[in-house]
């Protein structure tokens, strides 16, 4: 195996390990009449631990990849390739990615109950928990939830239109690429963050709330990196740093007790979609410096 894939390699590996460290931490860390952690809860501990340690190998793999020394390449041709196969996990994201938009219009327009008691009915008397089609968690206002819902669309259709950029076909000139597009997925996820952090600051117990934080800021600063290359600002090793961080905690936040649809989408989504491009840019950085 090539040192170059040891990173994206190490972040889904890293994602599902913290992912079990933190199932375990909610359901026994945490007291069942109050919900505040039980001081010294072991699995709490080891996800801290586990996650300092990832954060530094991230950034050691980071810094052996390769360095630009003068303007960073730019958006698609940092990403370009003729292998479709290389465009499916960020198509996938995308796609995740304006299903959670549209489970939070729903929601917005009080469709929530409705697409609530289809799923119960498709899934048939105890196929699935209710909880788990509740879209999306409790205390967005309509307004709030139509707004998540609109730019999640939004930053799903553009990176979608810079995704058909960044496929190379053999005597036709590629397409276009919308570098103001490719911020949208940076604007919504820090929108997002502000709603959620309104709501989640009233739990006094920090440990509740931090990963699904931690996601969204890496989240939003990685699509924010990945933004930068539209600009000829592109850094791969701090993108990969990045991508790999927001790979690790959202599959961690995967496994908080709130797991509404939309929420599910997103991290999905958001994960799969850097995942793509950081295997596109370590491919295509690859042919280059060979």
């Amino acid at each position: 195996m090539k040192k170059q894939w040891l990173l994206p390699l190490t972040a889904v590996l890293g994602g599902a390990a913290a992912f079990v460290l933190r199932l375990v931490q909610r359901h026994t860390g945490f007291e069942a009449d109050t919900g505040l952690p039980v001081p010294g809860a072991p699995a709490g501990i080891a996800l801290v631990v586990l996650l300092a340690a990832l954060a530094a190998v991230l950034i050691l793999l980071a810094r052996q990849l390769p360095k630009e020394t003068e303007a960073g390449p730019a958006f698609p041709d940092a990403f370009i390739t003729s292998d479709v196969r290389l465009l499916t996990l960020p198509v996938m994201g995308v796609f995740l990615t304006a299903l959670s938009g549209l489970a939070d219009l729903c929601e917005g327009f009080g469709m929530g109950s409705l697409m609530a008691r289809m799923a119960a009915a498709a899934a048939g008397p105890g196929g699935v928990p209710d909880d788990v089609w509740q879209v999306p968690a409790p205390g967005f206002s309509e307004k709030a939830q139509i707004l998540m819902g609109l730019l999640s669309i939004l930053a799903a259709a553009g990176l979608f239109i810079n995704l058909l950029a960044c496929r190379r076909k053999d005597g036709a000139a590629p397409r276009p690429a919308s570098a103001n597009l490719l911020l949208a997925p940076a604007v919504s996820l820090v929108v997002r963050l502000v709603l959620v952090y309104r709501i989640d600051s009233v739990d006094p117990s920090l440990s509740a709330y931090y990963v699904e934080l931690l996601a969204l800021v890496f989240l939003s600063l990685a699509f924010y990196r990945l933004s930068s290359f539209a600009f000829r600002a592109g850094r791969t090793r701090r993108f990969a740093l990045y991508a790999g961080a927001s790979v690790v905690l959202c599959i961690a936040a995967l496994a908080d007790e709130s797991p509404y649809l939309s929420s599910i989408l997103l991290y999905i989504g958001g994960a799969l979609t850097l995942l793509g491009f950081l295997l596109l840019r370590l491919a295509v950085g690859t042919a280059d410096h060979a």
